[in-house]
């Protein structure tokens, strides 16, 4: 009687341990998947939007037409000379300042400059526009920007701060000319880009 007490003791010890053994296994298992969960989240937690900056739409400035006018001219490149207070000068086109930003949609000032004549900026020297009058710049590559008249500005001939930064704002055009009854005034019209589309 007392064997078969031991033995029924040792069998049922047995079956506890191996039940023992079985749960902590499968309580470990759990576990184990738990953190895995847990540390799938945190990897996925890390992972940023990466945000892709919008394409920049540019080209060199090729002609310049402005509403309201009969102004519609050609554009060649052109070149402010600091030591002596010179710029490159057509008499029959405007001129691209090429240290300036190219027409975009990003940023920058596209500056361009012509003689206050009938051939290419006088009416707006004698007639100045309205704000919010259309400018258009057609470039080289296709594209026709259209910017809207902000304001208009008499300097002296040699006020060139304008030119001192010229990539850091939004994206404007600005149109210089001669004006006055001498030709004393540089005056700058500044316009803010409105919209870019295709036109050829």
């Amino acid at each position: 009687m007392l064997r078969n007490i031991r033995f029924t003791g040792s069998i049922a010890i047995l079956y506890l341990f191996t039940l023992g053994t079985i749960a902590n296994l499968v309580q470990s298992s759990l576990l184990f998947g738990t953190n895995v969960q847990a540390d799938t989240k945190i990897r996925i937690a890390e992972y940023k939007t990466v945000k892709i900056k919008p394409q920049t739409t540019s080209g060199k400035p090729v002609r310049i037409s402005i509403d309201g006018t009969t102004i519609n001219v050609p554009i060649e490149d052109g070149v402010y000379n600091k030591s002596n207070g010179g710029w490159t000068l057509s008499d029959t086109t405007a001129s691209f300042a090429t240290m300036t930003a190219p027409a975009n949609n990003q940023q920058g000032t596209t500056f361009i400059y012509g003689h206050g004549t009938d051939a290419v900026f006088g009416q707006i020297g004698t007639h100045r526009p309205a704000e919010g009058t259309a400018a258009y710049v057609y470039t080289d590559n296709g594209y026709r920007f259209t910017y809207k008249l902000t304001s208009i500005q008499d300097l002296n001939p040699n006020d060139t701060w304008i030119l001192d930064d010229t990539a850091n704002s939004k994206p404007r055009l600005m149109v210089q000319t001669c004006t006055g009854a001498f030709s004393q005034w540089r005056t700058i019209y500044t316009f803010a880009y409105d919209e870019v589309q295709s036109w050829n």
